[in-house]
């Protein structure tokens, strides 16, 4: 048997529940869970060793799991604590190596390219003048552009701009705050409206639409009674091929990947982002599939090849 433990999320918001049930469903599978508070973990290391320690007391396990954005102080413990987990030879949900790309909209954009995965043009500056340059090269005046920052969850921190002068004034804002951003083209035949392609293990589990029937250009700005939810299952080997391709451009074998994809007449399937605390509830509730015991399903097979027990 499997010793794992759950990290509760510090920010729970709405992840109380959530992580209930993935402790749940990953008993179920005979997981011995141990479920601790990030604030009340703490790891030691030395030559040879990294000793981990709940609430003062030793712990000993195989594998780390959790759910959800949090904070950026807990982001930042999360992931400190993670990397200790995995330089143990511990399981996590993600490898370090993929939680940071994950955690990023740049470096899944490089990656997206490096691996020819469709998207659209997108560019990263440093400076004001670097940023007036790269948009005045690529946007036309009344152009619009979309500006994002390069993390944040259900569409925050993402901003659509009418024009070069409001993409060059939005970036540099990012730029005078010490943040970074990417900018994009904007697909203008897919506003409001996008595809969740949800990955687990290599393979995708379920296709369904998120789309704004308000104003909003983003499909899933929060959760609100202008979120309108569609079945694609009917056309889930359509967007299998580009969601599979995205996922693999992170990591082969990504534990959980849920692929948003613009569904463009003109641009054919444009790929936007990959999320690694990917929606569980709604997609489980279009399309009836169990995506909590998916995801635990998931998670085992990782621990099962990492200590080969297959």
């Amino acid at each position: 048997m499997f010793k794992v433990i759950y990290i509760r999320n510090a920010d729970p918001v709405f992840f109380t529940e959530l992580d209930d049930r993935l402790q749940n469903c990953l008993r179920k599978l005979g997981v011995d869970v141990i479920q601790v508070e990030l604030e009340e973990l703490y790891f030691e290391w030395e030559a040879g060793k990294i000793s981990f320690y709940n609430k003062g007391e030793l712990i000993d396990f195989d594998g780390v799991m959790n759910w959800g954005y949090m904070s950026p102080k807990h982001m930042q413990d999360f992931n400190y604590f993670i990397e200790a987990a995995e330089s143990a030879g511990k399981v996590t949900l993600h490898s370090t190596n993929a939680e940071k790309i994950l955690q990023s909209k740049l470096l899944q954009g490089l990656r997206f390219a490096k691996h020819g995965v469709p998207i659209p043009k997108s560019m990263a500056a440093f400076t004001v003048n670097a940023i007036k340059q790269t948009v005045r090269s690529n946007f036309t005046q009344q152009e619009k552009g979309v500006v994002k920052a390069l993390d944040g969850y259900g569409g925050d921190g993402v901003q659509l701009a009418r024009g070069q002068d409001e993409i060059i004034s939005m970036a540099s804002k990012e730029v005078w705050k010490n943040h970074q951003s990417v900018i994009q083209k904007f697909i203008p035949d897919s506003i409001g409206r996008s595809v969740r392609a949800l990955c687990m293990n290599g393979q995708l589990i379920l296709a369904c639409e998120f789309s704004d029937t308000g104003s909003d250009f983003r499909s899933n700005n929060g959760y609100h009674e202008s979120l309108k939810l569609v079945n694609k299952m009917d056309q889930f080997k359509r967007y299998e091929e580009v969601a599979l391709k995205a996922v693999n451009a992170i990591e082969q074998n990504l534990t959980i990947g849920g692929v948003d994809i613009l569904d463009s007449e003109v641009h054919g399937l444009q790929v936007l982002e990959v999320n690694g605390w990917s929606d569980l509830w709604d997609s489980e509730r279009i399309t009836g599939i169990d995506t909590f015991q998916k995801v635990a399903e998931s998670y085992l097979a990782r621990l099962k090849r990492h200590y080969h027990k297959e």
